[in-house]
């Protein structure tokens, strides 16, 4: 049975909104339709739901399907063939989708990609194959720029507007999560000051009384 989505929501929209309701094998096949779904790109919001999540703790068949929609969401091609065994096999749309999400993080780290690198990193058997991909990506606004097909290279111009959202959003969650962290360490040290300034009073304390009463340090 195939789970509908509200098609006057946008597509990730309406995913997470069935996210809440789906759970099991409902919610395994809504990650599966979610991967096929050739207009999302991003999935950062559908991890964080709670049914979701609750895949990593199910039977190794929910767990598997977690584990493939965090590689779409922050993987590779390659990080995908390193576990295919234990994730299982992809369809051929969501194969195409994870190696132009693979080239996009290529473009993130070089606006100058080698055709050989780009065979290398997606197991691509031949050059028309690969010029397809960057083409779609093109068309598809992931990413701009041009083949160089003397050079045997792709130039980035820029990655696509929403997959920059992304890209910035990701890198100031990640600062959000350092500053969170190292507040919490400043807040810890500040709640420990009382405590250890108060130790230190009462052994003060303690030591006058001592030598009030007569005891002083042996000799």
């Amino acid at each position: 049975m195939s789970v509908a989505a509200d098609t006057s929501a946008s597509p990730l929209t309406a995913e997470c909104a069935l996210a809440k309701s789906a759970k099991g094998a409902a919610c395994v096949q809504l990650v599966g339709q979610v991967l096929d779904n050739p207009s999302l790109y991003v999935f950062g919001e559908l991890l964080d739901m709670p049914n979701v999540q609750a895949l990593a703790d199910g039977p190794p068949a929910h767990a598997a399907a977690y584990e493939l929609l965090k590689i779409f969401a922050y993987g590779t091609w390659k990080d995908y063939t390193a576990r295919a065994a234990q994730l299982g096999q992809l369809s051929a749309a969501q194969a195409t989708k994870l190696k132009k999400l693979s080239v996009v993080s290529l473009a993130a780290a070089s606006k100058s990609l080698p055709y050989d690198t780009l065979l290398s990193e997606l197991e691509i058997g031949s050059v028309r194959e690969l010029e397809n991909l960057l083409i779609e990506c093109v068309y598809g606004e992931l990413l701009s720029g041009k083949l160089d097909q003397q050079a045997r290279v792709f130039e980035v111009a820029q990655m696509g507007e929403l997959l920059s959202r992304w890209h910035s959003g990701a890198l100031d969650a990640l600062g959000s999560i350092r500053s969170k962290a190292h507040a919490a360490s400043a807040t810890a040290a500040e709640l420990n000051t009382p405590v250890e300034n108060e130790d230190k009073q009462r052994k003060s304390g303690r030591t006058k009384g001592k030598l009030a009463m007569g005891f002083g340090p042996r000799k």
